[in-house]
């Protein structure tokens, strides 16, 4: 008799448990963060056609002890957890083609060459809370379609044309960046706001309310969220084309979608001169982006990996309206009441990465970018320019490495040093100290410069330890 044969299943897993403490850099060095996580992935394969991938973070995440009494009642307010996940996923392989490829669920899909600062990279929202999870994103639910044809040009033993592929993604629901706690200083800070304005309107209503504040006035701020509503017409989409042409990996991509940073776009002002309250409205706005990349490591050059990435966005007209009729008590409110002002004229502006890194000894490596555009800028006129660079000092067979980074304003001076040291006792163990030092704590505070303002948060010394299994 004929035999049938019979798909098995195979199951492949990982993990780690890890757990991270940090002081902020101040006055009696208060506690910044005391985390604990259990994170797990599983991924499966029944047969050649069906996958899935599931992973899942547990963290344990220490608060400020309650100020109620039903606090104290209250489990979750005493011993607060949170629940991530950066796949949830079934993906079906060869569908109608050998090649073609669907994938659904929780995703996040990284596009671009360049090392974490991805201007080509939108369908996922930036994490940003954690500066030491710098480049992190949020995933989202996707259908994403997958071509790579197996074919190449040229001699099987040495193409010169190879790894061709198509990619399409639909994303439903909009998903904004999450963003730290002291983002919010951008838009409640009269300092900070005098810096950030981006029409003259905005800074003299910035200016107006820091005059108010100085004479004693009491200003408050509410801030609303608007997303894009959640419909078809909403969602973002991504095209993508990669390919191999004689060593160097290439891509273009386009992108309709939104940007993950919000903007004030309305700003109603109440009150008086001595209490003065603040409504903004913050929204998102419609882009495209269309970009490029390239990615090759230079033989001859001893192995020196170059890489460019340049992203085009695209937007529309987008407008700043300032009403101020309900504010009572005070003549000169020529600032506090505008009509819609033109913030950004409709058009482009470029974003762009350009780096190399280099091994020049087993022990030694070396990453430097030049960056066009940091990741929460927008508008042509908004743009500045950093250079990030780093090493790595490995010793005793890797079980232990010094690291050295830093990013650096071109524009204003201002920088952060990431200083990092990372010990690996056994296989699996890993322990790291370290320190994430924002200029303002050398130089003092300057709300003039990207890096010394407090909107970026507090220089911290942290320590970690993490078992993966």
């Amino acid at each position: 008799m004929p035999t049938v044969a019979q798909a098995q299943l195979e199951l492949d897993w990982r993990g780690y448990i890890d757990t991270d403490l940090r002081f902020a850099i101040e006055k009696d060095v208060p506690l910044e963060r005391s985390e604990s996580t259990l994170y797990g992935r599983i991924g499966g394969k029944y047969g050649p056609n069906l996958a899935a991938v599931a992973d899942v973070r547990l963290t344990f995440v220490e608060r400020p002890a309650p100020q109620k009494f039903a606090g104290l009642t209250d489990r979750q307010a005493l011993d607060a957890f949170r629940w991530e996940s950066d796949a949830l996923y079934v993906e079906l392989r060869d569908l109608v083609l050998d090649g073609l490829d669907l994938r659904m669920g929780r995703q996040r899909i990284a596009w671009g060459s360049a090392d974490r600062f991805n201007p080509t990279s939108n369908l996922n929202a930036l994490d940003v809370e954690d500066p030491l999870l710098f480049g992190e994103t949020l995933a989202n639910e996707m259908l994403t379609l997958r071509y790579r044809p197996y074919f190449w040009f040229g001699d099987e033993d040495d193409p010169w044309f190879q790894e061709f592929s198509l990619e399409a993604v639909l994303v439903p629901i909009f998903k904004p960046a999450q963003l730290p706690e002291s983002g919010s200083l951008g838009f409640t800070d009269s300092d900070e706001a005098v810096r950030l304005a981006t029409t003259r309107q905005l800074k003299a209503l910035a200016v107006q309310q820091k005059d108010f504040a100085d004479a004693g006035a009491l200003l408050s701020y509410d801030v609303d969220i608007d997303l894009p509503d959640r419909n078809i017409v909403n969602s973002q989409v991504g095209v993508r084309m990669g390919w191999n042409l004689l060593g160097v990996d290439m891509s273009i991509s386009y992108f309709r979608g939104y940007e993950d940073f919000p903007r004030a776009e309305k700003a109603i002002v109440t009150g008086d001169p001595t209490d003065v309250r603040t409504n903004l409205h913050l929204t998102y706005p419609r882009v495209q982006v269309l970009g490029a990349d390239m990615a090759t490591s230079l033989g001859w050059l001893d192995g020196v990996g170059l890489w460019a990435e340049v992203g085009v966005t695209f937007h529309d007209d987008l407008y700043v309206v300032i009403e101020g009729s309900g504010f009572t008590g005070y003549e000169g409110i020529e600032a506090l009441n505008t009509p819609p002002v033109q913030e950004h004229e409709a058009g482009q502006f470029v974003k762009a990465v350009v780096g190399m890194d280099y091994t020049p000894l087993p022990w030694w490596y070396l990453n430097v970018q030049y960056i066009h555009g940091f990741i929460d800028e927008f508008g042509a006129g908004n743009l500045d320019d950093y250079i990030v660079g780093g090493m790595d000092f490995k010793l005793a067979h890797d079980k232990l490495t010094i690291r050295l980074f830093s990013i650096i304003s071109l524009t204003d001076t201002s920088f952060v040093l990431f200083p990092q040291l990372i010990i690996k006792p056994f296989s699996g163990g890993e322990f790291s100290v370290g320190a994430f030092l924002y200029s303002g704590l050398f130089d003092g505070l300057d709300k003039d410069t990207k890096f010394g303002s407090p909107v970026v948060g507090a220089s911290t010394v942290f320590t970690r330890a993490r078992f993966s299994f």
